[in-house]
């Protein structure tokens, strides 16, 4: 939990979460433990940032524009819910079984109660505007991924009224 924005490093930020979209627009119904994620990937563990021009192949095979529409429209909602303080809505992003890697000083998070409250705590004294950039979104044997890169604005308030922490980075979602 963060106290104040002061205290806050500037260094960048990675997000590795698993997205609700895997569930709802590819129509699988099947919800994978943490066990089972953790056996498949390592979730806590972000991609360099020069490792991502070859970590996807570049596919031959034409992405499904619509899938590939749902995918953006619900990113974009993380930043809707976030800058909106409507924290509620992040179950329109998130899987309720979500593994979110925030780094220091959120750490892991698991579950999305857990991320809720680490985020609506951490948030409470700042305003934030989030915008997203690059984005490489593969569709690819109906598993997805994505990257997306961000800049995040935390303005202060209250005590900390007139102070600004920029953040940047990447979200890694699968």
């Amino acid at each position: 939990m963060l106290c104040s924005p002061i205290s806050w490093p500037s260094r960048s930020l990675i997000l590795f979460v698993s997205l609700s979209f895997t569930t709802t627009v590819l129509g699988v119904n099947k919800e994978r433990s943490l066990s089972e994620l953790s056996s498949a990937t390592n979730v806590t563990a972000a991609i360099p940032f020069y490792s991502l021009p070859t970590t996807y192949p570049l596919s031959l095979t034409p992405q499904n524009p619509t899938i590939e529409n749902q995918i953006r429209n619900t990113l974009a909602h993380y930043p809707l819910a976030i800058d909106g303080k409507n924290f509620a809505a992040l179950d329109l992003v998130f899987t309720q079984h979500v593994v979110a890697n925030y780094s220091e000083p959120l750490g892991v998070l698991t579950g999305l109660p857990a991320v809720v409250s680490a985020l609506e705590s951490s948030l409470s004294p700042v305003g934030t505007q989030h915008a997203f950039s690059t984005q490489v979104i593969e569709i690819l044997a109906g598993e997805v991924e994505a990257r997306t890169y961000y800049t995040a604005s935390h303005f202060g308030q209250g005590d900390y009224y007139g102070q600004v922490l920029y953040a940047y980075g990447q979200y890694q979602d699968d």
